[in-house]
């Protein structure tokens, strides 16, 4: 049994032009602790990564909130669907494509708001971390990110501050820079999920 058996991820991406590393490396370390994680995306076709990766998600983001009481639903003609139990922990994964698919989705703002909220265990990386900002929750933190301008007027927009270091973790919302601090902040990310209950 690993630290996460009996706890569910999700890890968000943009539909095209994620970040491999960003994605694979939490993906890789949170199926060692025997997380349950799915990843997400705005389309369930296959996603491009920024070097040639390929990777086809498990959920629609929207299906993922509607997840997150367990409750199954009808939608038109394609009968139930139902994401199984509630996400403990969320992770959105960077790259080129986060900026033009993730920062302004209010999809994406309303379930790691719901996350936290519920006294879960909310993360990003790299490009992703616009995401914490559009949604809030940057809000008087320091926030690890690339040194882009666009990314560091949206966090300052969202009245969060850049961080010097490369990785961050306060109150439950924890930050990378880069892949480079990808295994950092997934062993954090890790031992927070670890101390959420079970539901």
């Amino acid at each position: 049994m690993g630290r996460l058996t009996g706890k569910n991820v999700l890890i968000i991406i943009p539909k095209d032009y994620y970040n491999e590393d960003e994605l694979n490396i939490p993906l890789k370390k949170l199926r060692e602790e025997d997380a349950h994680v799915l990843i997400a995306s705005a389309k369930l076709k296959v996603a491009v990564g920024e070097n040639g990766g390929h990777v086809t998600p498990d959920v629609l983001i929207v299906d993922a909130i509607e997840g997150i009481t367990g409750d199954s639903y009808v939608s038109g003609t394609r009968g139930s669907r139902q994401v199984k139990a509630i996400f403990h922990g969320v992770i959105v994964a960077g790259g080129r494509g986060a900026r033009s698919y993730l920062w302004k989705d209010k999809l994406v703002s309303i379930l790691l708001n719901d996350r936290f909220r519920s006294g879960f265990v909310v993360g990003a990386i790299g490009m992703g971390t616009g995401c914490l900002a559009s949604s809030g929750l940057a809000e008087s933190q320091e926030i690890a990110a690339p040194n882009d301008k666009r990314l560091l007027k949206n966090i300052e927009d969202g009245k969060g501050v850049l961080s010097d270091e490369g990785m961050t973790s306060y109150n439950r919302i924890l930050s990378a820079r880069d892949s480079a601090s990808a295994e950092k902040f997934t062993e954090a990310f890790i031992e927070e999920v670890a101390k959420t209950p079970f539901k």
